[in-house]
């Protein structure tokens, strides 16, 4: 299974957007939101409460082809395989710092070694890296 972390600057940056075009992208992806309050109907992600454990969530969803989990906070536990930032205004305190780590930042460019990392590590062609940097609104360049 692989996971892709999409982390945002703060509420209303695009996460749970991007989050449903990845997982309609990805073939047996599953859309995983980390926070707090409750479940939101409608929405087509599976919820867990801010706090619980990657291990449990990778358990229970262990037939996952990916993991798209839109959370600041599994970034403490775990590193991706690939991490996507989504700025936007002045970021929350679980936010800082966030973009430092990120692979696709959404208004950044992508450099050729980026992609060609991605693709290893998510074990998909260019063009679907590609159309991933392009549905994070993150630009795609040559060279390395």
């Amino acid at each position: 299974m692989k996971t892709i972390a999409i982390s945002g600057a703060h509420s209303n940056v695009g996460k749970t957007k991007l989050a449903e075009r990845l997982c309609r992208l990805l073939p047996g992806a599953v859309h995983v939101k980390i926070g707090h309050g409750t479940e939101k109907e409608d929405v087509g992600n599976v919820f867990y409460h801010v706090g619980t454990p990657y291990y449990v969530i990778a358990d229970e969803n262990h037939d996952a082809g990916f993991l798209v989990i839109e959370s600041n906070s599994i970034l403490k536990e775990i590193k991706p395989d690939c991490a996507i930032y989504l700025p936007g205004g002045e970021p929350k305190l679980s936010a800082v710092g966030l973009s430092k780590n990120a692979d696709i930042i959404r208004g950044e460019r992508v450099g050729r070694c980026t992609i060609a990392q991605l693709m290893h590590d998510l074990e998909i062609d260019e063009k679907t890296v590609v159309e991933i940097i392009l549905l994070a609104g993150a630009v795609p360049e040559g060279g390395c």
